[in-house]
């Protein structure tokens, strides 16, 4: 499988290892979520997630945390297994690239 290629700025590099790990928690603790099917709890994580993602550079990963949310918001659960799938697929293959920015 491709690799997805992810640029951050190299003043970041220092942080990625400990974003990575976290968002790695994040996701064990999405399909806990899944599971239970606790709507409010995917919601308030995928917002969490979202803004975490955003803020390093990892824009699709935010993007499927913001779809989970809306959906969860919605309370329409249907679609979040999934999402929560895709966006762990996405995230097992992401490849970093530290750019000067």
């Amino acid at each position: 499988m491709e690799k997805n290629k992810v640029e951050v700025d190299a003043d970041l590099q220092d942080l990625i290892p400990q974003f990575l790990e976290n968002r790695k928690k994040d996701l064990e603790t999405l399909r806990g979520l899944v599971e239970k099917k606790d709507i409010e709890a995917l919601a308030a994580l995928a917002h969490k997630i979202k803004g975490a993602a955003a803020g390093y550079g990892f824009a699709t990963l935010s993007q499927y945390a913001a779809q989970i949310e809306v959906a969860a918001k919605k309370n329409e659960f249907a679609p979040i297994p999934n999402l929560v799938s895709e966006m762990k697929t996405h995230f097992d293959n992401v490849e970093v690239l530290f750019v000067a920015m």
